[in-house]
């Protein structure tokens, strides 16, 4: 969220099929609100000049009425290196900055695969490729875990949730494109009950990936 000469810019990310941009693209939604009692006219973002970030769909509005709010779908390709881009707002009034957060598990895309493959290709990524945390539940948090990871990481489901609520294992799946390259990105969880003690696992081709992602799975679960 960024303020600015009255203008409030909430940006979300937006997934499922008919949102995945290609390759390491992500597409969100940016909500501009005026929060002042007069009109803002001639909102224009414009994209990053520098640090290879690619901002499509960007469009001008020619005003945006007292305590109104408009809407801006846009795909943004910042790598995967790049985890903010910085844009200039300018109105009628003014010019104001703006960051987008560009978050490492928002590039990833859902990959459906049988549990056979998911056990297999996890074999294959050990060493530097896996990585696990330990965590504990707060109270109530068991049954919220599948959603919880789905929520925190753009991955599909390779279990289900009832063999999560039966056996408080559960197993996730999802790729990151790297030129004409996808590499595997593997996500377990395992709980116990009773106690909210459990262990994430991730294992994935890139070891720096995997690394990144088990701290923002512990934090997520552990919240």
């Amino acid at each position: 969220k960024e303020m600015g000469g009255g203008l409030e810019i909430l940006g979300s990310f937006v997934r499922g099929p008919g949102a995945m941009a290609p390759g390491t693209s992500v597409s969100m939604t940016l909500t501009l609100r005026n929060t002042k009692d007069s009109v803002i006219r001639r909102v224009r973002i414009n994209p990053p000049k520098t640090g290879g970030v690619k901002v499509t769909g960007l469009t001008e509005i020619a005003e945006i009425g007292p305590n109104a709010s408009t809407t801006m779908n846009i795909n943004v390709d910042a790598g995967m290196t790049t985890r903010e881009a910085k844009l200039d707002v300018r109105t009628a009034s003014g010019t104001h900055s703006a960051t987008l957060a560009l978050p490492l598990e928002e590039i990833i895309r859902p990959s459906q695969m049988s549990l056979d493959t998911f056990t297999s290709s996890a074999k294959s990524l050990q060493g530097f490729n896996e990585g696990k945390a330990k965590f504990t539940l707060k109270s109530g948090g068991f049954d919220r875990v599948p959603t919880k990871v789905l929520e925190t990481v753009n991955v599909m489901p390779v279990t289900s949730e009832a063999t999560w609520d039966d056996e408080g294992d559960g197993k996730w799946a999802g790729s990151i494109s790297k030129g004409a390259m996808s590499e595997r990105v593997l996500i377990s969880v395992s709980a116990d009950e009773s106690s909210g003690n459990g262990t994430a696992t991730v294992n994935c081709d890139d070891a720096m990936i995997t690394a990144a992602l088990v701290g923002v799975l512990k934090k997520a679960l552990s919240s």
